[in-house]
């Protein structure tokens, strides 16, 4: 009987580590590599995704934003490409276009600039 010779083992390359939230530097990063046209602050503001003709919303987090955009944090599922943002902690508003999602993380962008708002008047 004729055994077969296994299989020379060839080596693995690994891919190099994904930032998948590339406005939080990492640890012990400056944050120099960020190419953004504008940096995001860190935040940690109340807000709401506002969909289907201001009647259903979805509490969400916004956990950076600059003055085009925000990275939020939502157990939301399904969203549409545009929704109308309720940042409850600044009293603004702003129509947003989605650009990534990574499970709860999401990346927005600002089609119109945040305007004030007061709680009891509605958005």
């Amino acid at each position: 009987m004729i055994m077969a010779k296994p299989a020379p083992k060839l080596p693995v390359e690994q891919a190099p580590p994904v930032d998948r939230f590339p406005s939080m530097p990492a640890a012990g990063d400056t944050g120099a590599a960020d190419q953004r046209e504008q940096p995001r602050s860190h935040a940690q503001d109340l807000s709401e995704i506002i969909l289907d003709s201001r009647r259903h919303g979805h509490a969400c987090m916004i956990r950076d934003i600059s003055e085009l955009g925000a990275r939020l944090e939502t157990s939301c599922g399904e969203l549409p490409k545009r929704f109308i943002l309720a940042n409850y902690t600044r009293r603004t508003k702003t129509l947003c276009r989605l650009v990534w999602r990574d499970g709860q993380h999401l990346g927005v962008h600002f089609l119109t600039t945040p305007r004030a708002f007061r709680i009891d008047e509605g958005l």
